[in-house]
């Protein structure tokens, strides 16, 4: 009844889900130091003694170390530098290895310090009516997502569902990232922290909206915002809905969202299914 009289969502905290996972996931490591360091020379031998294009790497001063490197390389014995180049690489292995639990910390940090809206792509998932909509006697929006309406789901994202935690990227693509031979985009990969759910949740294919509060302090973990009247494209009404309630959320829909249709879910006799039917005023 809020929602309809406000046209307003409570948008949340994900520290307030139902999933202690959620936006908490982190890169795993499954890299081999030796590997790693093989690959990392190979790509500064690559800067340093051949004219390879390089961007920016992960440190801007390390690009700019490599490519003063390249301009004296005449003056360089190429199997010494190898040499101090591997046993340096084995050290930026080691320190990868022991700050990945930082680096996961930090931008769980950011993206913890948020507000989320989650949508599902059906409204008829017998399951999702069940847990989220107090066992089919609550309600489900369907919501309008138009390029002329220019509302926040058009930045909804689809959830992906793993059995694992997120992959760093593999020894070959992360030497070449720290040398700028193909930088990685550390920002879309750190995203999927916040799109990534296990299996089990699958059934609920669900997209979400993410909005970061950025210098904004948490509050309450819970912020109200207003949507369009035209985004509220139909209510259905739960199956087990009283008809007192029935008659007050169509009462309220007639006032403040006029032009929304509402219907009411109605067991199927064929199949373990709903059927939703339009509800008329009495």
């Amino acid at each position: 009844m809020r929602i309809i009289a406000a046209r307003s969502f409570r948008w949340s905290a994900p520290t307030n889900f139902n999933d202690p996972f959620d936006h908490q996931v982190g890169f795993f490591l499954d890299l081999d130091d030796h590997e790693f360091a093989r690959h990392l020379t190979t790509s500064i031998e690559r800067i340093v003694f051949t004219d390879a294009p390089v961007g920016t790497g992960a440190s801007l001063e390390f690009t700019h170390l490599l490519l003063q490197l390249r301009a004296i390389r005449d003056r360089l014995r190429r199997a010494d530098v190898l040499a101090e180049l591997h046993a340096s690489s084995l050290a930026t292995a080691a320190n990868l290895r022991s700050g990945i639990d930082n680096f996961n910390a930090t931008i769980q940090s950011h993206l913890l310090h948020s507000r989320v809206f989650c949508v599902a792509e059906r409204p008829d998932n017998i399951v999702m009516w069940s847990h989220y909509a107090d066992e089919h006697r609550g309600v489900v929006f369907h919501l309008a997502c138009s390029d002329a309406l220019d509302n926040r789901l058009l930045a909804a994202r689809r959830v992906t569902y793993a059995d694992s935690f997120i992959a760093f990227p593999n020894a070959e693509e992360y030497a070449m990232h720290l040398t700028g031979e193909r930088p990685l985009d550390f920002v879309a990969l750190s995203w999927n922290m916040a799109l990534t759910k296990h299996l089990d949740w699958s059934y609920e294919r669900e997209w979400r909206v993410h909005i970061p509060l950025l210098q904004a302090p948490g509050g309450s973990g819970y912020s109200t915002y207003e949507e369009p009247a035209e985004v509220f494209a139909s209510i259905y009404l739960g199956c087990r809905m009283a008809s007192a309630q029935v008659e007050a959320i169509l009462s309220a829909a007639n006032q403040h969202l006029p032009h929304t249709k509402v219907y009411r879910a109605v067991r199927s006799t064929k199949s373990f299914s709903l059927v939703f039917e339009p509800v008329y005023e009495t």
